[in-house]
């Protein structure tokens, strides 16, 4: 089993983050452990743009195995006024072949419709002192380099059949590097190794990442559709469920949804004390399709009290959404789950230790964006990374923290008085806030 870990995340010109860069305390000695990742800052400073790039990853290389576009142009993730947005992702790859550093880089621009890819790079180097990166695939303008090949450099027919996929690639809005039609292509161009390497970018660590933004999260608050994340030993993903009454879903969706919840409930209850969820089937049926669907219900049970699941607060709701692949973290290595606004109608105690039982007890990571200080309590200070007002420079670790320092404390003191490489935190003046609303109900009052 391949153990794939992320190292660091660069971001340029990504929604309002000009420059920006990650490096996560994790190395091959500790792949094995947990390693939880709180990003902190002010509304707009930067913290979701973490999660779009994870977003953005995983669905270029989910072309190694499907179609699957990139993000339509109204998601406007590139920065206003600039014309491209470039990401470079580093990975550890621990596999059968030993441990390697693994590099993607990618560069984005936007037509009418979509976001499409006009770079992108993929190398890799052994875990050894003056070892260098060797090149698996790289795409810019016209030149594709496969291993040490260049177009100019294969045969008439190969140097064909690369231009159609990469011309395929861009018309699809996927990437060139893991289209699922390039892969007989490479297996003849690059070695046992290389293309190990490949699946476990594309296959093992894009099964094992799970994505959950606020896009996820919206139609539980909005449309009352409870979107269930599942890391399963045989079934990854999300399937959702409909809070508004009973639902009804094809027999296999149902079976998983099944499994999820029995997994949930050796934990639920331990969280929310008291409380497990009761599955009610309420009949048999024939879809639209002919396959055997379920209709049921989930029912929250608390002692002898049954009522259905949409009657409990959103807080929890969003708890039992999210508890499958929060398990995967604690008992996966190679789960990496990232989380927008983790903390969101969560009460902040129980987020703390919750977050504390994954950290000392755990094998994955856990990246995820918060507002709520308790976190800052209870992570250690190398885990933990703030916003800045600085575009240029939007990420940053507080300096001037010792063992005895309250994370916490020092984050509010620079908020202050600052003393940090850079601000973290874009001024507000109480009176100016008074003044301000006192002027707007004179005038519309």
């Amino acid at each position: 089993m391949a153990i794939i870990k992320m190292k660091k995340i660069k971001i340029q010109n990504l929604r309002n983050v000009r420059n920006g860069e990650l490096t996560l305390a994790v190395n091959f000695a500790s792949l094995m452990a947990a390693n939880v990742v709180g990003v902190y800052g002010q509304n707009g400073s930067g913290k979701t743009t973490i999660v779009d790039a994870f977003s953005l990853l995983k669905t270029i290389i989910s072309g190694w195995i499907a179609e699957v576009k990139l993000p339509s142009q109204d998601k406007r993730l590139i920065m206003a006024g600039e014309n491209t947005a470039s990401l470079d992702f580093e990975l550890l790859v621990d596999n059968q072949f030993g441990t390697f550093f693994v590099n993607y880089s990618v560069t984005l621009q936007e037509d009418e419709n979509r976001l499409f890819i006009i770079a992108e790079r993929l190398t890799y180097r052994e875990d050894e002192k003056g070892k260098r990166s060797k090149v698996l695939v790289s795409v810019a303008d016209e030149d594709v380099q496969i291993r040490k090949s260049s177009l100019r450099d294969m045969s008439e027919k190969i140097r064909i059949k690369t231009l159609v996929i990469q011309q395929l690639a861009r018309k699809q809005y996927m990437s060139f590097v893991f289209h699922k039609d390039l892969k007989p292509l490479l297996q003849e161009k690059l070695s046992e190794l290389e293309m190990e390497l490949l699946r476990n970018i594309a296959v093992d660590f894009n099964r094992d990442l799970h994505v959950i933004n606020n896009q996820n999260i919206a139609p539980l608050f909005e449309e009352r559709i409870m979107p269930f994340s599942i890391h399963l030993e045989k079934t990854r993903g999300s399937i959702p469920y409909d809070l508004k009454g009973p639902a009804l879903l094809p027999e296999n969706a149902f079976n998983v949804l099944c499994e999820v919840i029995e997994q949930s409930n050796q934990v639920l209850s331990t969280i929310i004390p008291g409380l497990t969820i009761k599955i009610y089937v309420i009949t048999e049926q024939l879809l639209d399709n002919g396959e055997k669907g379920i209709r049921f219900e989930f029912l929250s049970k608390r002692g002898e009290r049954e009522l259905p699941l949409r009657t409990e607060s959103e807080g929890i709701l969003k708890i039992i959404a999210v508890l499958s692949v929060l398990i995967a973290v604690y008992n996966n290595p190679t789960a990496c789950v990232v989380i927008d606004e983790l903390d969101s109608g969560v009460f902040e105690y129980l987020l703390g230790e919750l977050l504390t039982v994954i950290d000392e007890g755990g094998k994955g990571q856990l990246i995820f964006t918060s507002h709520n200080l308790r976190v800052l309590e209870v992570l250690a200070i190398k885990n933990l990374w703030f916003t800045t007002t600085n575009e240029n420079y939007r990420y940053m670790q507080l300096k001037g923290i010792k063992e005895v320092n309250n994370a916490r404390d020092v984050y509010l003191r620079a908020i202050q008085l600052g003393g940090q490489d850079e601000e973290v935190y874009k001024e507000t003046k109480t009176f100016k806030i008074k003044r301000a609303f006192r002027k707007a109900g004179v005038q519309h009052d």
